[in-house]
């Protein structure tokens, strides 16, 4: 179709999101040669089209066009107001579907409109969007009943967004003066919460989005200007665990949870299918500060045999599949061991009393009796149920005093060494650091303890990988489904790297991540074929899960099958790393505190790990944390070991920036 028809007139296009009258100068193909109100020229696409004139009017002085063209725009503006939409749409609704917009305002105005109204006309409508639509240039369709009670409604919801959005941030101005009291409670509950869950989740709820639009009428979308403004007013703590509430972790146990502790508190311990053990000599070893004991040792000597007996409490007798302390205990994975608190994944009626194995109580247990002949090969392992009382509670330091004299501990220590040289001949690839232990007192401080791999630590540790691998075998050996752990080699071997610090970090970045599946595998950190874990049931679902498998096998009765562990495995993983994540940051946060608090402007040992462009990794030694050098200007080559001190350091937003002394 030719354009040719809208030559020299005068038009409205909607062009860069508004609308503006134009002369229609030339046509070049499908697109129109105009000229704007500023004198300027420009090709345009015809879509932008809105209306043409009816006549032509050729004119050949600019200034002239220029003038005509300023004097329409005002004309047009002025007119839109004298047309009622509304009243025009209720005559003519359900009449007609469409019609030309010059019929529509003579319809209105009762005579033949001027060029300028119909516009003008096309304008209002353009503007208003409700109850017309603009077809065609100069042709309007008439909106259905339904479509204008729809745009009504969501206009009304925009309205009352808007609305929320000026009582947030007349709020936000509020609070940062420090003065809420004109608002109404209800109104400060909202915001308040609100921002709390914007803080947690930013823009991820419905109220996110709210006081998202709202803080940015301020310049304060960042959750950390918010969330020092809700600390400031007492909303938040200085510490709040954020990442606790932004991973959902169940921090309180359930209504159906706590009815089960009940009942299982009134339970005795059953007597019948168990060894009784109880003159054994049985004893604990684990830290000054520790209140859930789950597990314990006994040694015997006997016709040139050791036996060693390792005691689990046992948790499965009590807690069964799909109960509500097994569904609770999954969801939380393990036990979150925080410096500011502790959030178990038993009731602590449960896992501090009834099943812990304090001294002086009769408990029951899952034992695992190994029976090892004098060059230390292991002639039986056999597990069973039985009822024990420990004799003896055992501090890691005490551990370590009776290890330099003649005692039997000193044997059982002998042995385990020997063990753990087997694993380390098989290839077992670890890397031991200190340990940082951060806590935070009843007062607030923060107290930082490096807890070295001391013999004490190292025997118990290797009583539990031994039973966990002997375990291991045993379920899959007698075709028990379980879940393993498994650890592929690593991509790369450092050589010589027990001596080096830095060859031990290095060797970090090589090692694989442990996995869980349904099948034993290699697990190159302790040199084992194979690996579960059952000795912590009491902090850990697998460990419950896996005492559960292993004592219905005992029992003869059904255990769970592969295919509901297949089920389990997914969950437990995610659960799994949800804990980890929130118990890393927790601790790198008070870590982080401890270093701003105490440490602003002492020197402190650094390691230098990598460098890249003017940036340099450094490894904090005494603390086991890594922070960052900028701007670096001084040649260093990993493995330097430093001087440095804090440039600055932000516990919540995780900066850590040193500079050399």
């Amino acid at each position: 179709m030719s354009l040719e028809f809208l030559k020299n007139k005068f038009a409205d296009l909607f062009y860069k999101n508004k609308i503006t009258i134009v002369y229609i100068k030339d046509i070049k193909e499908k697109r129109l040669h105009v000229i704007f109100s500023n004198g300027k020229e420009e090709l345009i696409n015809l879509s932008a089209l809105i209306h043409f004139e009816e006549k032509s009017n050729p004119i050949s002085d600019i200034n002239h066009i220029l003038v005509l063209l300023k004097e329409k725009q005002e004309s047009r503006e002025k007119m839109k107001d004298i047309f009622n939409l509304k009243e025009l749409w209720e005559v003519i609704n359900n009449e007609v579907e469409e019609l030309p917009a010059k019929l529509a305002v003579e319809l209105i105005l009762g005579r033949t409109p001027q060029e300028d109204e119909v516009a003008a006309f096309i304008r209002k409508i353009l503007e208003e969007g409700l109850y017309f639509k603009l077809k065609e240039p100069n042709l309007i369709s008439v909106m259905n009943s339904s479509e204008v009670e729809k745009i009504l409604t969501q206009r009304e919801k925009e309205f009352e967004r808007s609305k929320k959005i000026t009582e947030g941030e007349n709020f936000i101005k509020a609070l940062l003066s420090g003065d809420i009291n004109l608002f109404e409670e209800e109104i400060k509950n909202f915001w308040i919460s609100a921002l709390k869950s914007y803080v947690i989740w930013e823009v991820n709820t419905s109220s996110g989005k709210i006081v998202y639009e709202a803080l940015k009428r301020l310049n304060l979308t960042h959750p950390y200007k918010v969330f020092e403004i809700l600390v400031k007013n007492g909303y938040l703590s200085e510490d709040e665990n954020l990442d606790l509430l932004r991973t959902r972790y169940p921090l309180n146990f359930s209504e159906k949870e706590e009815e089960e502790s009940k009942k299982i508190l009134k339970i005795p311990v059953y007597m019948e299918k168990r060894e009784d053990l109880t003159s054994l000599y049985t004893f604990t070893i684990d830290a000054e500060e520790t209140q859930d004991f789950d597990d314990a040792l006994s040694f015997e000597e006997k016709e040139n045999k050791y036996i060693l007996y390792i005691h689990i409490a046992e948790v499965a007798d009590y807690i069964k599949p799909d109960s509500p302390l097994w569904e609770g205990a999954l969801e939380r994975a393990c036990t979150l061991y925080l410096p500011d608190a502790i959030y178990p994944m038993l009731p602590f009626s449960l896992s501090h009393e009834k099943f812990s194995l304090k001294k002086g109580t009769l408990r029951s247990a899952l034992t695992f009796k190994i029976i090892i002949d004098k060059n230390y090969n292991i002639l039986s392992f056999n597990p069973f149920l039985s009822l024990i009382t420990v004799k003896e509670r055992f501090t890691y330091n005490q551990v370590d005093e009776a290890l330099q004299k003649n005692s039997f501990l000193q044997k059982i220590y002998e042995i385990l060494m020997h063990f753990k040289k087997k694993r380390e001949e098989r290839g077992a690839v670890a890397v031991f650091l200190p340990e940082i232990q951060v806590k935070v007192t009843s007062d607030g401080k923060i107290v930082i303890k490096k807890i070295e791999m001391s013999p004490s630590r190292t025997l118990v540790a290797e009583a539990m990988i031994l039973v966990n691998t002997l375990s291991a075998e045993f379920l899959y050996k007698n075709q028990i489904p379980a879940i393993y752990r498994s650890q592929s080699k690593p991509l790369e071997i450092i050589q010589n790297q027990k001596n080096s610090l830095y060859l031990k970090l290095l060797q970090l970045k090589f090692l694989a991540k442990s996995e869980l599946s349904l099948q034993p595998g290699y697990h190159s950190g302790l040199g084992v074929d194979y690996y579960t874990t059952l000795t912590s049931p009491i902090r850990r679902f697998l460990d419950l899960l896996i005492q559960y498998q292993l004592k219905c096998f005992l029992l003869e009765i059904p255990f769970l099958s592969e295919k509901d562990l297949k089920k389990i495995l997914p969950e437990l993983i995610e659960n799994l790393q949800r804990s980890l994540q929130i118990q890393n940051k927790r601790e790198r946060y008070f870590l982080l505190k401890y270093l701003k608090l105490y440490l602003k402007d002492e020197p402190l040992r650094g390691l230098v790990l990598d460098i890249q462009s003017k940036k340099a990794k450094i490894y904090l030694i005494d603390f086991n944390i890594i922070g960052e050098i900028a701007n670096l200007e001084k040649n260093l080559s990993p493995g330097d070991e430093i001087k440095v001190k804090i440039e600055k350091v932000n516990p919540h937003l995780d900066i850590l920036r040193l500079k050399i002394v």
